[in-house]
């Protein structure tokens, strides 16, 4: 079993004593190392000689204030992913909001909470380690990946064939990837190889291309002879004679069934990342995280009858759990507010959208930038009233239009702490009635005509 990992927590504040106060609520948690400085050159300082996970940044201090600190932090490559709670007793909105541009991550007004600071801290080290652990991840499988490439280029399988696609060739590495021996093959045609999950149009487009005297190169998966699938690119080049005729094919194969696997765990392992932190932003809602699969699931359903592509669904599936990432940094007061919010606590809870952008938005990662599109316009609306940006009809991406109706159908038929749930009967009259208004007509449309299905995943994941 792997033991915790023990985080290093940077405490700035020229006041001692609340620097003391502060310690002494995460020391409560053994999982903290606290360091401090009383200054914000000294925090600078304090960050070169070791890796911390969290800087708790007061804003009045000599030397350095806690806005130009947080602009050297921010503009150094290798501080600035560190996350920035601001603590500070002025709680003006300007300061708050001057706090988020100077790149803070949160902001606990004093005197705090020790339970609120507690637990904001261990949200945004939860939320730090977890991207570090995927960006780990990622690099470790670009590394994997490189290897693996080294290993498949040094061996490739051969074989030839007539006009026809008889085989009158194996060598000994094709016989390898298909288990069967050269008498086997020999003469047959390579038909006897084709996996029934593969369509005509691959094997159409190869016969027209090679006989136009051309070579052909694709990803073909094939079945063995135990039964077992393996995946190649193949590479098929046309044998001219001297009168430029075709004589046979040779095909050069390059097994990638391993790197096929592998990807398909990377995929596997990035959806696993991004629902767990799915279901860490709908724990702090109080909500469960069979809200992010439901929705999940519900925005595959759609995207299939949308006619997207299937590499489109499946990233929409795995991306759509972020849609609410952002309220982590909400705070508590307005995110489990029983109530109605006031226009100000709008106004905050408003920037969710915003906050779920920024956290994933620098990524060159497909995954990761389809989560910072959906999170950044999940609450756009067709009519262009909605928010942050006003956006409207097609502007919105495909991605954001079909998180919003899982998401409010989601939402409206289950309890939320500030709400009871509404009939199957009463939400689906409001989808209608936001037809054209908050979504998109045909989505509308295709979302009541497969609300069998949608009810369906409702009930399975009822919690």
């Amino acid at each position: 079993m792997l033991m915790p990992m023990i985080n290093n927590i940077l405490i700035v504040d020229d006041n001692v004593k609340n620097i003391q106060l502060a310690a002494n609520v995460l020391k409560s948690s053994s999982l903290y190392n606290i360091f401090f400085a009383t200054n914000g050159k000294s925090a600078l300082e304090q960050l070169k000689l070791r890796k911390h996970s969290l800087i708790l940044l007061d804003i009045s201090m000599p030397v350095l204030n806690g806005y130009e600190t947080a602009s050297i932090i921010k503009a150094d490559d290798k501080l600035k992913e560190i996350p920035i709670i601001f603590l500070s007793a002025n709680t003006s909105k300007e300061s708050i909001r001057k706090g988020f541009r100077y790149g803070a991550e949160d902001y606990v007004t004093k005197p705090f909470d020790e339970l609120e600071l507690l637990h904001r801290v261990k949200t945004h080290v939860t939320l730090f380690n977890a991207k570090k652990e995927l960006e780990h991840e990622v690099n470790e499988t670009k590394t994997l990946l490189e290897q693996y490439k080294l290993a498949v280029d040094a061996s490739t399988s051969v074989s030839k064939a007539d006009l026809y696609g008889n085989i009158t060739y194996a060598n000994d590495r094709f016989c390898q990837l298909t288990k069967y021996s050269r008498e086997e093959m020999i003469g047959n045609n390579h038909s006897m190889f084709r996996s029934p999950d593969v369509g005509d149009d691959i094997y159409s487009d190869l016969w027209v291309t090679i006989k136009n005297k051309k070579i052909w190169t694709g990803l073909v998966k094939n079945v063995a002879k135990d039964g077992s699938n393996y995946y190649f690119e193949a590479t098929i080049i046309p044998i001219l004679n001297y009168s430029d005729e075709v004589v046979e094919y040779i095909s050069i194969r390059t097994d990638i069934s391993k790197e096929i696997e592998l990807k398909n765990d990377i995929i596997a392992t990035q959806e696993e990342v991004l629902h767990t932190l799915g279901e860490l932003g709908e724990w702090r809602s109080k909500e469960t995280g069979d809200h992010v699969n439901r929705v999940s699931l519900f925005s595959k359903v759609l995207a299939e009858a949308y006619g997207c592509s299937s590499t489109d669904t499946e990233l929409l599936k795995m991306a759509s759990p972020m849609h609410d990432i952002g309220k982590i940094i909400i705070p508590d007061a307005i995110l489990l507010k029983p109530s109605r919010l006031t226009d100000e606590e709008m106004d905050i809870m408003k920037n969710h959208t915003t906050f779920g952008w920024e956290i994933f938005n620098k990524s060159k990662h497909e995954l990761l930038k389809a989560s910072a599109l959906i999170a950044h316009e999940h609450h756009e609306k067709w009519d262009g009233s909605g928010y942050p940006r006003g956006l409207s009809g097609t502007d919105i991406h495909i991605f954001a239009r079909i998180t919003a109706v899982a998401d409010v159908f989601d939402a409206l038929s289950h309890d939320r702490v500030y709400k009871k749930a509404w009939s199957v009967e009463d939400t689906l009259i409001f989808i209608k009635e936001q037809s054209s208004k908050a979504f998109e007509p045909k989505l509308v449309t295709l979302f009541l005509e497969n609300i069998d299905e949608i009810l369906k995943i409702k009930n399975i994941y009822n919690k």
